[in-house]
């Protein structure tokens, strides 16, 4: 357990926790502070040490050193000196936040930490809460390998200035892991440049994602067909993942993730999970037809663990992905000791909260958890999408209140490892009251949502944290009207007896939004701010296309020409309403904002088109 005392003169460290101290000493005219810290300690006590040092300094004005204590011992302790300790040195540097937090530090996302002056009095008697134990004792945050854009130097280099802002952040909030997602077509498996980062504040590396199509490589299939899946049209595809019954083509992909960790033994999780698509990527061959999908990725998935547990790599998990067609479970999965289920509920309803018995869609995925829970025994993981700017259609959402509740439900049913998607820079502006609530929700799920709306305007908007309050609140308004029933904004359900109510949420929802512009629009009469600019365009982006999509269903229910034509129309106004994104400054919109969204909006206008059926493709 984490603890806040006071020290003891020649109280040595044993060895039962890692420390800071900070102590007087007296110089020529005034006493001087100073850090220090175990000299045998490792980097991350290191870092904690000069972070604390290096904030002091700040408020208090004055230089501060931070040495490391070869005698591990509290000297030159005085009235008011202060020892932070705990088990880990991780926990160390968490430690050291919240008690500059108790000091009046603030760490908004995105922006540098607020560090306000203080004297010595407020130092010599600040005092901090004993920190109970985080309600989670992994917190994540996942993004995509690809949204670095790292075959293009510029944007990589963009992607990069955000991280260099984003890791301090994440450290600084009590986040403890990141894990990058590969898909096939990238060459990296992590970013190397963020390495030091990450390891000097204690966030462990994940690796993985749908690697299964990198695991057995396609170029295989000229030469070995057999090894690859037979899809629903009867022949054998390079597509897909691989073929469950030969043998020699799970010895390939066992192969392959041992040598992913022997080159990578800093991964602390290893993500093996299947092609990114629904129906289709297992195998329909005459052995694997007998097995669900979610058998044969097991099948696979145990291959890997049993291969993994008797080499160098013993003690790291490796995590199955419940995910589209593997999300229910089914009989006979028989996970080895050494793998962990990562539930991922994309197509979740995120108006109503996860155990919100009132929710027409949510019931389902809470059961299909706690069958997993037992399945595995409790090892699992929670994989969640509160800032993920593709499935919510590029909007600017807040979900507080369904943050905190549903990691209280997690919590509650023995979920221990939580992780949240993000899309770099773009997730940071589009959601910081949803980065803010997660990192909190992680410690304890029982914060105040409105006070953390409140708390999120006031950072980053301090001239005008009324008016940004007011505005972060319709947008949580907006937010419960545009994500009720679940799925992507970008598809909504054409067919629903519940279209016509759909239409008037949406169009609701449109007039909130409006509200939250001219509350930006206020705001901006008095002077010309980039971030309120940014965010003012998002929130227009997103009245236009919720405008467009109330038109698109209820256009939908027509006929005709009529029909085709008000189609049309909303589709457009759905495609041209990126142009309000355009205009954001590069680094506040990051690469997803600026690249990505171009071809990802391709895709969501074609599918519209599609789905509509007899408009114009």
């Amino acid at each position: 357990m984490l603890a806040f005392c006071r020290d003891r003169q020649n109280d040595r460290f044993r060895g039962k926790g890692v420390r800071i101290i900070v102590s007087e000493s007296r110089g020529t005219h005034r006493r001087h502070l100073q850090v220090s810290y175990p000299a045998t300690g490792g980097a991350v006590i290191a870092f904690a040490a000069g972070e604390l040092a290096r904030s002091l300094a700040a408020m208090l004005a004055e230089p501060i050193s931070a040495t490391p204590d070869s005698s591990v011992i509290a000297a030159s302790v005085r009235v008011g000196s202060r020892v932070i300790n705990a088990a880990t040195e991780t926990d160390v540097l968490h430690r050291v936040y919240r008690f500059l937090e108790g000091l009046g530090a603030r760490f908004p996302v995105g922006r540098a930490p607020i560090l306000p002056r203080i004297d010595r009095a407020q130092l010599d008697t600040a005092t901090i809460a004993l920190a109970s134990e985080p309600a989670f004792s992994r917190r994540a945050f996942v993004s995509d390998i690809m949204t670095w854009q790292y075959e293009m130097p510029d944007r990589f280099a963009l992607h990069l200035e955000h991280d260099r802002e984003f890791i301090p952040w994440m450290a600084a909030r009590g986040i403890n892991a990141f894990s990058y997602i590969r898909h096939e077509r990238d060459r990296r498996l992590k970013i190397d440049e963020l390495l030091p980062l990450y390891r000097e504040r204690g966030i462990a590396s994940e690796y993985g994602g749908h690697v299964l199509q990198l695991l057995m490589p396609r170029d295989r299939f000229a030469a070995n067909p057999e090894f690859f899946p037979i899809g629903a049209d009867g022949t054998r595809n390079p597509r897909g993942n691989l073929c469950a019954a030969n043998e020699a083509a799970i010895a390939l992909v066992r192969a392959g993730a041992i040598r992913y960790m022997s080159e990578n033994p800093e991964c602390a999780l290893l993500h093996i999970w299947g092609a990114d698509v629904w129906d289709g990527a297992w195998c329909r061959c005459g052995d694997c037809s007998q097995l669900s999908p979610q058998r044969q990725y097991m099948k696979v998935v145990n291959a890997i663990a049993a291969a993994l547990a008797e080499g160098p790599a013993a003690a790291t998990p490796v995590a199955w992905l419940a995910y589209h067609d593997t999300i229910d479970p089914v009989p006979g999965l028989d996970p080895l000791p050494n793998v962990s289920f990562e539930w991922a509920p994309r197509e979740r309803c995120y108006s109503h909260a996860i155990d919100d018995p009132a929710c027409a869609v949510n019931p389902r995925y809470l059961e299909s958890l706690k069958r997993y829970i037992e399945m595995f025994d409790g090892r699992g993981h929670v994989f969640e999408y509160y800032a993920d700017a593709i499935l919510f259609g590029g909007l600017g959402f807040a979900t507080p209140a369904i943050i905190a509740r549903d990691l209280r439900a997690y919590r509650a049913l023995g979920i221990t490892s939580v992780s949240c998607l993000t899309f770099g820079a773009y997730s940071v502006l589009a959601y910081p009251v949803n980065l803010e609530a997660f990192a909190r929700a992680t410690h304890s799920p029982d914060f105040d949502p409105d006070a953390t709306i409140a708390d999120v305007a006031a950072q980053l908007h301090p001239r005008c944290a009324p008016a940004m309050t007011a505005a972060y609140r319709a947008i949580a308004r907006a937010s419960a009207l545009i994500l009720d029933r679940g799925g992507d904004v970008m598809r909504p359900p054409l067919d629903s007896p519940a279209a016509a109510d759909r239409v008037r949420d949406l169009r609701s929802a449109r007039d909130v939004l409006h509200e939250a512009c001219a509350a930006a629009d206020h705001i901006l009469g008095n002077g010309r701010d980039e971030l309120t600019v940014a965010e003012r365009a998002i929130w227009q982006y997103g009245r236009e296309v919720v405008h467009g999509i109330a038109d698109y269903i209820a256009a939908a229910g027509l006929i005709g020409d009529e029909r085709r034509g008000r189609g049309e129309r909303a589709i457009s106004r759905i495609g041209e309403a990126i142009a309000h994104l355009r205009g954001i400054d590069l680094p506040l919109k990051g690469t997803w904002g600026a690249y990505d969204i171009e071809w990802v909006r391709e895709i969501w206008l074609t599918a519209l088109r599609r789905r509509f059926g007899d408009v114009e493709t």
